[in-house]
Parts: structure tokens; C-alpha cells; sequence
């Protein structure tokens, strides 16, 4: 099956089963705040969390592209649907390329099933996502590292059962360890209440001396921060299909919206011109969004770098949720604004993707610097040469 035929017929089966079973999940898991076992066995029906494994791991080895579709019809059910394997899928392909022989089969198998969730534990109090700030420490004794710290905002920190924890070296360098939930030292505070998506329980991570075996140290020791880099580009991609799957919602919310709303007898949608902007912009972005994120995914199919496409994804697929949730307020009116309409949930969760896992500002950074050091090359410019100065009067 071509690759654009794949992708199709699994958008139409998640889309099915979104329908029908997916979506009456999300209303109570948005009120309640707390994890939903309910959806996750939903998705692991679907085999979502497998879908890009191997088969020797017991995935189904499809395609990235295809997988980026999935989890846009899965958030366009609900966000929380969509983000629910993001972390299990980014440890467990983390695990296949750099983890050890005896952490791969511990865990893998249990990963690819969804019979184990899994966290992604870097963010830190103080540090946001800068690796030169962390705080938490590994030390080494013997064949066993000793872990000490505490991280914040970690999804799925009291459910899962495993976490990849990222902790400075003695050489002050990065490392990435993977520690079994429940041992000594390991333990968790309360949920966090946030905007949205709260089901995901994000909680903070205490680390208290937790002892982690040589094994379960993912790449060398030295090299964590290239590992949460390989597997960022991956979830970037992800988080914008998931940014373009609340847009499609909202476009379809502020359709029908549009098209049942009468004015004098006439439908809204009909008969103001405002509203038609509104709705011929948000499909427009929509389009666009889509488009750029299959490329991108495309892309990591092929095994290209894929750092400034992705992060680039991330920020536009980002801006077009925002302002599509905004424009179906607008066209929605009062009614968008409470509670009886989805549309102010979608408002909520769209505003997630351009303040947290990486802002819209550090998409623009890591694009930005892409952008500069390809200029300079090209330019044969030296990266550190002193710009011209501009010069003032008429030249001679």
C-alpha cells in the first residue's frame, strides 16, 4: 500500500472508533483532571502505541506519517487523546535505538503493547527546558548510578511504570537513566491543576538516592542531552498534529455552528460576510498546518534531520490552533464562551501548545539558529565574524 494510502486508511479507522468511543471519554476527563485507564485501553485497542515498532517487538513497523494522522484524529476527538502516547511511544523508541540489550527486552515488549506507561522526565523547578540548569545529580558507585533531585510537571508520573530521568554527571555533563517506578527513593507529589489537559496528571518527582543499574543507562553516560534531542524532534511532530487536530475541530464546531445559527431566518454562515472570513481563514490554516506537518513526517520516514522542520511544525501547526480556537469563538459568540459549547475547551487546549513542552519562543530559537548557521554557511561568513557596520551619509 503507497504511503498517502496508509496514512487514509488508518485516519478513517481512528476516526471511527474517536467517534464512537474516544470522545464521550474527554468531557469528564477534562473536568475530573485524573488519568482515564479507560482511554488508554481504548488506544491500546487501536494498537496506536505499537503502530511504529518492529514486529520482533510486536508493533506493526508502519509508518511515521501515517502514525501523525492517527494522532490528529485522535485529537480531534479530544487533545488529551492524542497526547496520551506521546511519552510511552518517545521512551520506547528512545529504548529500541539507544537503550541496552537487557533494557530493551525488559521493557519494550510491555511499551509497544501499552501494558506499561511511560514518563519522560527532564523538566526541572528552576530549569525549564534548559539542560545546563538541572539540578538533579547521578553519581556512580560500582555498576549502579544514585540518582538525587526532583523534577516537575511530569506526565504520567504517578501512573506510570517506568520513567527515562535525565540528571547530571560529575563531569557536568548530561545523562539519561531509565528508573523503574517504586524504587527506594522514588516518590511523587499531588496532580497539578492546570488550564488543560489535566489528564495527564502531571506531578512532581522526587528522587531520593533512587539506585539505577548500569544497564539502564540509555547511550553513554555523557550523552543525555543528545538523547532528549532525538526523541524532542519525534514529539514535536506529534504535538503538532495534535495542535492540527484541535484546529480541524474547531473549524467543524464553528461550521455547524454557522450553518444552524439563524439571524431573521437566515443562517449566520450565510449571511455575514465576517463569519465566511472567519471560517475560509481557519480552513486555510488548517490545510497548510496539515501539509507541512505530513512533509515533516514524511521526512523522519526517510531518515532525515529533521531538528528545524520539526520545530518549525511545532510553531506553525501551534499558531493555527490558537487562532483557529479564536476565530470560533468569534464565530460562535457568547454560546463559545460557556461551557455548553466544546469550543472553549479547544481555546483552552490550544494556548497549551504555545506555553509548555518547549514555548513557541524556543521553536523560534531553534529555528532561528538553523536558519542563521545554514545563511552563514552558504555565505562562507564565520559564525563568529562581527556584522558589518552600517554606515551613515552619502557614500563616496
Amino acid at each position: 500500500m503507497s504511503q498517502q494510502g496508509e496514512a487514509e486508511e488508518l485516519r478513517r479507522a481512528v476516526r471511527a472508533r474517536a467517534e464512537r468511543l474516544i470522545e464521550p471519554l474527554i468531557a469528564p476527563i477534562d473536568r475530573n483532571q485524573r488519568f482515564s485507564p479507560e482511554l488508554w485501553s481504548q488506544l491500546q485497542e487501536l494498537g496506536i502505541f505499537g503502530f511504529l515498532f518492529p514486529e520482533e517487538w510486536g508493533g506493526s513497523a508502519g509508518r511515521f506519517s501515517s502514525f501523525a494522522a492517527a494522532v490528529e484524529e485522535l485529537a480531534r476527538a479530544g487533545a488529551i487523546a492524542g497526547l496520551y502516547p506521546g511519552t510511552t511511544v518517545q521512551v520506547a523508541d528512545t529504548l529500541l535505538r539507544l537503550g541496552s540489550d537487557a533494557a530493551r527486552r525488559n521493557w519494550l515488549p510491555r511499551l509497544v503493547a501499552g501494558d506499561a506507561v511511560a514518563a519522560w522526565a527532564f523538566t526541572e523547578p528552576q530549569t525549564g527546558s534548559d539542560p545546563r540548569q538541572l539540578r538533579t545529580r547521578a553519581r556512580r558507585e560500582g555498576d549502579t548510578w544514585i540518582l538525587s533531585g526532583g523534577k516537575q510537571f511530569i506526565s504520567y508520573a504517578g501512573v506510570c511504570a517506568v520513567a527515562l530521568v535525565f540528571a547530571c554527571t560529575p563531569d557536568d555533563r548530561v545523562g539519561a537513566f531509565l528508573v523503574e517506578a517504586g524504587t527506594p527513593g522514588w516518590s511523587v507529589g499531588p496532580p497539578v491543576e492546570i488550564l488543560g489537559l489535566g489528564g495527564s496528571e502531571p506531578r512532581p518527582l522526587y528522587l531520593d538516592d533512587v539506585r539505577v543499574p548500569a544497564e539502564h543507562v540509555v547511550g553513554k553516560p555523557q550523552n543525555g542531552f543528545q538523547v532528549m534531542l532525538a526523541g524532542e524532534a519525534q514529539g514535536k511532530v506529534r504535538a503538532a498534529a495534535v495542535c492540527v487536530g484541535i484546529a480541524q475541530r474547531a473549524l467543524d464546531e464553528a461550521t455547524e455552528y454557522a450553518l444552524t445559527r439563524t439571524h431573521r431566518g437566515v443562517a449566520i454562515g450565510r449571511k455575514f460576510g465576517g463569519v465566511q472570513r472567519h471560517l475560509a481563514d481557519m480552513q486555510a490554516g488548517v490545510l497548510a498546518a496539515r501539509a507541512l506537518v505530513q512533509s515533516v513526517a514524511t521526512m523522519v520516514d526517510e531518515g532525515q534531520p529533521v531538528a528545524k522542520e520539526a520545530a518549525s511544525a511545532r510553531l506553525v501547526a501551534g499558531r493555527t490552533a490558537h487562532e483557529a480556537t479564536s476565530s470560533a469563538l468569534q464565530v460562535c459568540g457568547a454560546y463559545g464562551w460557556t461551557k455548553e459549547l466544546i469550543v472553549e475547551r479547544l481555546f483552552r487546549e490550544s494556548k497549551f501548545f504555545e506555553v509548555t513542552q518547549g514555548s513557541a519562543e524556543i521553536q523560534q530559537a531553534i529555528v532561528a539558529r538553523e536558519v542563521l548557521g545554514q545563511g552563514a554557511e552558504r555565505a562562507e561568513v564565520p559564525r563568529d565574524r562581527k556584522p558589518r557596520q552600517e554606515t551613515t551619509g552619502d557614500p563616496a
